[in-house]
């Protein structure tokens, strides 16, 4: 990905694209009011608090690294430069999240004559808009998170930059969906995700989602006509649908035949048995039983945070010609590090 590429995704003859990237990298390169929409949902800083208390299960593997409360500012900035006049941003939270950036943005009492608030970064806010997750069959809202009147909602912070009439003003500000049968962690649904893409767009449009996970804004774009581009660190989770615009071999673009397995404890590598030996030194991890510096790049990383980039130095379809242990390995990269 280079700058010269990206730049043209401004032109509406540029087709739809995934690419790996940081978020706040992706957006940096994109021109001045270049984009019709922004919808997406960054992994904010207070998950951390639901996983320390264990009031979450969606962050039981170490998938991402939480955006900071103290880059939402730029984030939001990032977006209002890139965004066209007269179009919408949406961004998925929770209740905290939410807290921290109307009280960053200085959204308070005072609105506008049409109930607007404005923001810092030249938006205005309009509300929150409630993602109400039911049962699958849609017949009552489920149980959530938390200890206090469990948490069975998601908030999605509609902001505009300058102004846009939605497509229906008929839809009301609760969305009612499951969570999603998709896997992958923090999956949002496809029908909330449709109702804002189809709600702030027309066909043509270009809608960008930088913290993409599983592509659903992707997904949801390219069915309904819309551009897309989409951009993650960590493409593990992406729908195999969207394979033929990711760069090659990291998307879940293939059925395994072989069980997915995780590796060992990277720290006992060298004293493993033959066959994990083996394999470590065919995924280049050990060389004559010693390790390698690429193993030592691995160790280096904080244990909470080497999950990921263990599953990047093994994103590779697995190969016949490879130890099967290592094409276990693989297999379970490519799923994103869960076994089901």
């Amino acid at each position: 990905m280079n700058e010269g590429q990206l730049s043209l995704l401004g032109s509406a003859t540029v087709r739809d694209r995934v690419v790996v990237s940081d978020a706040f990298e992706l957006l940096g390169t994109l021109p001045d009011e270049s984009v019709d929409l922004v919808v997406t949902d960054p992994p904010y800083e207070s998950l951390q608090l639901h996983r320390a208390r264990g009031t979450t299960t969606r962050l039981t593997t170490n998938w991402f690294q939480t955006v900071p409360n103290a880059r939402l500012p730029e984030l939001f900035a990032a977006v209002h430069r890139v965004l066209r006049r007269d179009r919408h941003f949406y961004l998925f939270c929770d209740e905290a999240t939410a807290d921290v950036i109307k009280q960053q943005q200085g959204i308070g009492e005072e609105r506008l004559p049409n109930g607007a608030r404005r923001a810092k970064a030249g938006f205005v806010y309009w509300k929150e808009i409630v993602w109400a997750k039911t049962t699958l069959d849609g017949s009552k809202i489920r149980g959530g998170t938390g200890y206090h009147y469990r948490a069975a909602s998601e908030r999605i912070l509609f902001f505009e930059k300058g102004k846009r009439a939605l497509s229906d003003l008929a839809i009301p500000d609760v969305l009612l969906a499951p969570r999603s049968s998709v896997p992958g962690p923090a999956v949002k649904p496809n029908a909330v995700v449709r109702t804002l893409i189809l709600q702030s767009t027309v066909p043509g449009e270009l809608v960008v989602d930088p913290f993409a996970g599983t592509g659903v804004v992707g997904v949801e774009a390219r069915a309904h006509e819309r551009r897309f581009l989409l951009g993650d660190i960590d493409l593990a989770w992406l729908d195999p649908s969207l394979a033929g615009v990711a760069p090659p071999g990291v998307a879940r673009t293939f059925r395994s035949e072989v069980d997915p397995s995780e590796p060992p404890d990277l720290e006992v590598l060298a004293e493993a048995p033959p066959e994990v030996r083996d394999a470590a030194e065919a995924a280049g991890w050990l060389d004559a039983g010693a390790p390698t510096p690429e193993l030592h790049e691995l160790l280096r990383i904080r244990p909470v945070e080497r999950e990921a980039a263990l599953r990047r130095s093994l994103r590779a379809p697995p190969s016949p010609e490879e130890p099967q242990l290592l094409q276990s390995w693989r297999a379970w990269a490519l799923l994103g590090g869960r076994i089901s």
